[in-house]
């Protein structure tokens, strides 16, 4: 059972995956980083917790959703990185949960944490 309220936990997945294409990898450092970075900017992460050590950010919460998206087989988690693969019926599952505004509101997010880490 997972600590993390349920709406934190919707928003780190769908930022996680509705941005998505599949097949990416991502570095589980700069994962924590981006969203560190997001944070400041958006309200909808505002209950995120992190750890700052020196120049390195760590969330608890991020790695728990990880975990249970990687036991859902949605990502797969190597070493330091993740890859993002079945993403599809967790786009769907978050398209009936959330009303239209939200969702559309995450996928933006979703896509801004992409052009994040690829910058």
């Amino acid at each position: 059972m997972s600590l993390i309220p349920p709406d934190l936990y919707a928003v780190i997945s769908g930022i996680i995956t509705l941005g998505a294409n599949g097949g990416e990898q991502l570095f589980l450092p700069d994962i924590h980083t981006a969203l560190y970075q997001m944070k400041q900017h958006n309200r909808m992460l505002a209950g995120l917790w992190f750890s700052i050590t020196g120049s390195v950010y760590y969330s608890r919460d991020i790695e728990n959703v990880l975990r249970d998206l990687a036991s859902q087989g949605v990502v797969k988690i190597e070493a330091d990185s993740v890859v993002v693969k079945n993403f599809g019926f967790l786009r769907q599952q978050l398209q009936s949960m959330l009303p239209v505004r939200q969702y559309r509101n995450l996928l933006k997010i979703s896509r801004k944490f992409y052009a994040r880490l690829r910058a």
